[in-house]
């Protein structure tokens, strides 16, 4: 080290002004550590205060997630066979028509964009609409031709 280096540098002021001493009180270890344990004791019972609130929250979320499940799949039933009978109705009606090979019920198109339920739905009675309505105007047609 350099002799040099400490010369340069000023001595640090003092921090106390006076000569006063502060007293703090002393305790002992025990009390010191019994008044840790009850900070400990006070906080974990708060904690479990609000463990109890948080678990009561999530237990009415759960139920209303259950509810909404139970919704889901019923609609789901629903418009599962709502497509089957018009698959059905579409089939039976198409039957004569030897031209066109019937397959089995399509499986769903996962490729669709998501869009609202309801929309799907008008689409697929929009569509047995306009079969039904392309047959009866067919139908009109034959019996025009052979009138």
């Amino acid at each position: 080290m350099n002799p040099m280096m400490t010369t340069m540098f000023e001595s640090v002021p003092s921090q106390r002004q006076s000569e006063e001493v502060i007293e703090v009180p002393t305790i002992s270890a025990v009390e010191r550590y019994k008044e840790i344990i009850a900070i400990a004791t006070d906080a974990a019972a708060r904690q479990r205060k609000l463990d109890v609130v948080r678990c009561a929250e999530l237990a009415e979320r759960i139920a209303a997630t259950q509810h909404e499940i139970a919704e889901v799949r019923d609609r789901e039933r629903v418009v599962r066979m709502g497509a089957a009978l018009h698959w059905e109705a579409a089939v039976e009606q198409l039957w004569n028509e030897r031209w066109l090979q019937m397959v089995t019920f399509p499986q769903p198109d996962e490729s669709v964009p998501p869009r609202p339920q309801g929309d799907y739905n008008r689409a697929m009675d929009l569509a047995y609409q306009a079969l039904e309505d392309s047959l009866a105007k067919r139908t009109l047609l034959r019996r025009k031709q052979k009138d």
